[in-house]
């Protein structure tokens, strides 16, 4: 992938994450609606990590500053970077807030243990946390760069994924983005319009179903989804407006206020 391609892409998963509202920005907002096809985890490399966990492949300190407490947090803390011009009890709130997001955050895998070559199968992911539009993305590993598109290791995904978003309607508005004769078996899902409330301490919840049909080759895989979500947004101080009227994250549209989350992975014995 060439500097340019590179940097295109962790733009459009920033803001998929901390979407932004104007006229100069249309082709990412909201969302990186040009780019609805099969999306990982990789390439978004402004993000924090949710927990060293997913991480545990990496140079210790490598993992180290990418985890939160040290690319988020502290920022807040120190009122460095883009938080240098906040006022000390604006920035303990947001500090607050967001921790109170990644408190409530979370992201549960459910499919079956065994099955046999090509059996379909319903694979389930409940989310919850984030404000605005979040991405799930089904993968074969909870490691943040090294998960791949889970049809990678075998897998068929049969038919779009369906969604639902916090009212507890189903939405159509991520597939139905693919451009028309193509498939929607996608393994990644936008949902859209999700809110969270912070002074009731309610948080936004969503669901995302894949049919799948297992590997045809027997043996043992493991499935688990990223869950992509912004933290800064519900935050009655975690936002920033342009002259132009754009809303940016506090942190900016490439800061670290987004978070990969993977959900446990489930180990499917095909046999």
């Amino acid at each position: 992938m060439t500097r340019v391609k590179r940097l295109v892409s962790i733009v459009g998963l920033v803001t998929l994450l901390e979407p932004m509202v104007g006229a100069a920005v249309d082709g990412y907002a909201g969302g990186p609606l040009r780019s609805v096809t099969d999306l990982a985890p990789t390439c978004a490399g402004c993000h924090s990590s949710f927990s060293k966990d997913q991480l545990r492949n990496e140079p210790e300190a490598f993992a180290a500053s990418q985890i939160k407490e040290t690319k988020h947090y502290k920022a807040i803390e120190e009122g460095t970077g883009p938080y240098k011009e906040m006022a000390p009890a604006d920035r303990q709130k947001l500090l607050a807030d967001v921790k109170l997001m990644d408190e409530n955050a979370s992201a549960t895998l459910n499919a079956p243990t065994s099955l046999r070559p090509g059996q379909e199968a319903q694979v389930t992911v409940s989310v919850k946390g984030g404000s605005g539009v979040v991405g799930v993305f089904l993968v074969d590993t909870d490691l943040r760069f090294q998960a791949r598109p889970l049809q990678g290791d075998g897998w068929v995904i049969v038919g779009a994924p369906k969604v639902w978003g916090s009212d507890g309607q189903e939405q159509t508005k991520w597939v139905d983005g693919r451009a028309p004769g193509l498939r929607k078996n996608l393994n990644s899902a936008l949902i859209f319009d999700q809110k969270s409330d912070l002074a009731a301490k309610k948080f936004a919840e969503g669901k995302v179903v894949w049919t799948v049909k297992a590997p045809q080759e027997a043996g043992t895989y493991t499935i688990s989804a990223a869950f992509h979500f912004g933290s800064e947004r519900a935050s009655s101080v975690g936002t920033v407006t342009t002259p132009t009227g754009q809303v940016f994250p506090r942190g900016g549209p490439a800061g670290p206020s987004a978070r990969v989350i993977f959900a446990k992975p489930v180990t499917v014995t095909v046999h």
